[in-house]
């Protein structure tokens, strides 16, 4: 039986093992390239933000601090507030026992109603004596005493009239006022406790206005000025953000190792490790422009942002 003829296929092209392996090894190599390329863009990218818009959570929020000290001696008759309470401009504090100063003020009173009395007598005399002198019925002398006597009951009256005035300032300073709004702190005595005059009593937070002092280092400085944009942000509420622009930035800090005698005032920023070398740090001051007085507390961990130079 005649079969028919089927026709033979080529055989399929294979390729070599060797050529395989290779392809492999170049793929791999391309997609390390690639990776690393990726890598180095990213952390070029990142720098120059970085370098743009330099950041730090070497911040701290805070607000301006008074003590509130008596501007007279005494015992508190009256403490009107507690420690962390809100207060507003106005408010009484707290009061000093007045009656000593009353009791100084209605002396010098009295010394005044009494030397009205000397003054209307002398200066009647004085207009008695003076017509008599032209017609010698009395002498140049007596004129002269009276007038002398008249001006210095005159004076007298004067320094005391000052001693009133004084009296009754003093007699105002028994009650302390709160200069402004705020919140009391470091509050630790009680009514009936001896207070001087000039030594605080308690200190109070101006809450009206914040900001917050970040350190950054001082390649970074440059990168910012007074009235550039910032950002912030407290590490108790992470995901609110706060508006803010620079003030100032520090042009003194006191250098590593130095002993500050005698206190010069001037801020102490400890360095930090920036790759090799260890870089100083400057404090900058910025102005936060919408602070929430329920989460600002003073000393509070903050992350500060700029945003870019100032906005013309």
């Amino acid at each position: 039986m005649h079969q028919p003829h089927i026709p033979l296929k080529e055989p399929d092209a294979v390729t070599p093992p060797d050529d395989r392996a290779e392809q492999r090894k170049f793929i791999r190599k391309i997609t390390s390239v690639i990776i690393v390329a990726g890598a180095i863009f990213m952390a070029l990218y990142v720098w120059g933000i970085i370098e743009r818009h330099p950041r730090t959570d070497d911040a701290t929020a805070r607000a301006n601090v008074v003590g509130i000290a008596p501007r007279v001696s005494g015992q508190i008759l009256k403490l009107n507030v507690q420690d962390n309470q809100a207060v507003k401009k106005g408010d009484v504090l707290f009061e000093i026992d007045p009656e000593d100063y009353r009791l100084v003020l209605e002396k010098a009173k009295a010394e005044l109603a009494a030397l009205d009395r000397q003054i209307a007598q002398a200066d009647s005399t004085l207009q008695r004596l003076e017509p008599l002198l032209p017609k010698k019925f009395t002498t140049a002398e007596n004129v002269d005493e009276a007038r002398t006597k008249l001006a210095t009951l005159q004076a007298q009256r004067e320094g005391v009239v000052a001693t009133i005035n004084l009296e009754e300032l003093h007699l105002s300073y028994c009650k302390v006022i709160a200069a402004f709004s705020g919140r009391v702190i470091n509050l630790n005595i009680s009514a009936g406790a001896h207070v001087s005059a000039g030594v605080a009593v308690f200190s109070l937070l101006d809450t009206s206005k914040w900001y917050v002092i970040a350190n950054f280092r001082e390649a970074e400085v440059r990168h910012m000025a007074p009235g550039s944009e910032a950002i912030v942000y407290l590490s108790s509420a992470p995901n609110k953000r706060f508006r803010g622009k620079v003030q100032g930035i520090g042009w003194a800090v006191k250098p590593e190792g130095e002993i500050d005698l005698p206190p010069s005032g001037v801020p102490y920023v400890k360095r930090e490790l920036n790759w090799v070398r260890v870089a100083q740090r400057f404090p900058v001051r910025i102005e936060v422009e919408d602070p929430d007085p329920d989460l600002f507390r003073m000393g509070a961990s903050a992350v500060a942002i700029i945003k870019g130079p100032p906005s013309k």
